[in-house]
């Protein structure tokens, strides 16, 4: 991806799958082959082969279930992320809202109104099963909603549903305005009887509308650019102190005292755990150029960050799971102590004994990084309404030109789609 040869990074995704192309799917799928899936659809999603890229997203979807690291326990989470075998992937919340909205702009590419109207739909039912288990919502699912609700919106304006658009609309002006909503919004709030006062104050924002005589010879045109990657999780190491500094308040009653003990007496000094890893300081937005002239472009969601607040959200817990962990197998360690000593007649030995096998056991303690990593880091979008006819795209993203031509047909939309998974 990096090298953006996306033949080769769609071999490698193949590989790891196990099939020889990518019209093929594991049965039954075990261990990662969602996640696999998923980093699959993406790259197929860059390639623009959108229907294998929802074919790949909606088996994966099936597939996943939802990892809350926010509601899990401490031993909920040891019990995912530190077990022995890993297991099936399970999804992070934002993930599986993410999944729905780039669907969603696989359908619309292709013309699919029906097929983005289901997969909005999952979207809605994903997103509300999600704010019912936080009662309300987390901050950190908002930039995954905002690109759903936003996609959404403009799947049933397209579909002729006003009403349905202007909500979904609603819930994305909720959280920032959007310059590019005014004009639909406004037209759209002529149709249907919905209003809220985000509706109104960004339909305020019109100037005035266009003369109806040049309705019927212009059409429609969204530049969906998606670009960057999500950074990956790694495994790192930190001293037992810090670890209960960042984990205590979650850590079960006593085990906060047990872990001081143990590591007053050595046994445990360094815990393992799962980290988010380090992403570019930066990156830049964007250049789009309709027929030689700049648009102006949107930020629909910063993936990024979004990946990051919802990482400081769960740190707190994965840390307690890390430390519960750490106690455990120091148990184990100080056990084998106790036998050594008794059978040797030997404390010293049990000692040695003890620090061996709890130095063996940190060695091969190896928390499981998997996640999503193949997100975009952005989404951004450039909407517009043109003459009909043929129009020159130039989009310049992460240091590389991307040139399309589109034509516009009278009163009908089109959907540009830019993926660019690079993170020079």
């Amino acid at each position: 991806m990096d090298a953006r040869s996306l033949d080769d990074a769609l071999s490698a995704a193949n590989a790891a799958l196990g099939v020889r192309q990518a019209n093929q799917t594991p049965s039954p799928l075990r261990d990662d082959d969602a996640l696999l899936l998923l980093d699959r659809g993406m790259v197929l999603q860059a390639l623009a082969e959108y229907q294998a890229s929802s074919r790949d997203f909606e088996t994966a979807d099936k597939a996943l279930e939802i990892l809350d690291f926010s509601r899990s326990t401490a031993d909920e989470i040891n019990r995912y992320l530190f077990s022995d075998s890993a297991g099936p992937y399970k999804a992070r919340p934002y993930e599986k809202l993410m999944l729905n909205s780039l669907n969603m702009i696989n359908y619309l590419v292709s013309h699919d109104l029906e097929g983005a109207k289901v997969e909005a739909r999952r979207f809605t039912v994903m997103r509300d099963y999600l704010r019912g288990q936080e009662g309300g919502g987390r901050q950190s699912l908002g930039e995954a909603g905002v690109v759903g609700s936003y996609l959404a919106g403009y799947t049933f304006e397209k579909a002729n549903d006003p009403g349905e658009a202007l909500r979904y609309y609603d819930e994305a002006l909720q959280s920032r305005a959007f310059p590019s909503l005014a004009e639909p919004v406004s037209r759209l709030m002529r149709l249907t009887k919905y209003r809220t006062p985000q509706l109104e104050s960004s339909a305020a924002t019109m100037a005035s509308p266009k003369p109806s005589s040049r309705e019927g010879s212009e059409g429609e045109l969204i530049i969906l650019v998606n670009h960057g990657r999500v950074p990956s999780m790694v495994a790192k190491r930190v001293p037992i102190g810090i670890a209960l500094t960042v984990g205590a308040v979650f850590l079960p009653p006593g085990a906060e005292q047990q872990a001081r003990r143990l590591a007053g007496q050595g046994l445990v000094t360094w815990v393992n755990y799962p980290e988010l890893g380090p992403a570019p300081p930066s990156y830049a937005d964007p250049l789009v150029l309709v027929d030689g002239a700049a648009r102006p472009i949107e930020v629909v969601a910063d993936v990024d960050a979004l990946v990051r607040e919802a990482w400081n959200e769960s740190r707190g817990r994965v840390m307690a799971a890390a430390v519960t962990r750490m106690i455990a197998r120091a148990a184990i360690g100080a056990g084998v102590g106790v036998a050594t000593g008794k059978a040797t007649d030997r404390s010293g030995l049990g000692v040695l004994a003890a620090l061996i096998t709890q130095g063996g056991m940190l060695a091969a303690d190896k928390p499981d990084t998997r996640s999503w990593a193949t997100l975009p880091a952005r989404m951004s979008l450039v909407r517009t309404r043109l003459s009909t006819g043929s129009h020159h795209i130039e989009v310049t993203v992460s240091g590389s030109l991307y040139v399309s031509e589109v034509t516009i047909a009278p009163a009908e939309w089109t959907v540009l789609n830019i993926t660019d998974l690079s993170t020079g």
